[in-house]
């Protein structure tokens, strides 16, 4: 497993552009320039080995290798969020039950 030195904020960013297929489109939904997500994507391809999505006249197709990538990172995504949603309101019952307040 080569995680050492991953960005695990680029996984948020693969999904994005595997499902959207456009880099402007994802640059604009992280609030982002086109040249940073870009970079991210060249980031991408260079740990797959990949291109990922590659140039079709005026549009991005995804390469075998990133079809077969969509599924996965989608479930990687949605495992996240189901792990990081639930701990501000269990976190606020936890102090709510024992009367104390939350720590500031």
């Amino acid at each position: 497993m080569r995680l050492k030195g991953f960005d695990l904020n680029l996984i948020l960013v693969l999904d994005a552009l595997l499902r959207e297929k456009n880099v402007t489109r994802v640059a604009r939904k992280f609030g982002r320039s086109q040249s940073s997500l870009s970079n991210d994507l060249r980031r991408l391809r260079e740990y797959f080995g990949d291109p990922l999505l590659v140039r079709v006249g005026r549009t991005l197709q995804l390469s075998v290798q990133g079809r077969a990538l969509v599924a996965p990172t989608g479930e990687a995504v949605q495992q996240v969020v189901r792990v990081l949603r639930p701990a501000a309101p269990m976190a606020a019952r936890r102090w709510h039950c024992n009367g104390d307040p939350p720590p500031c």
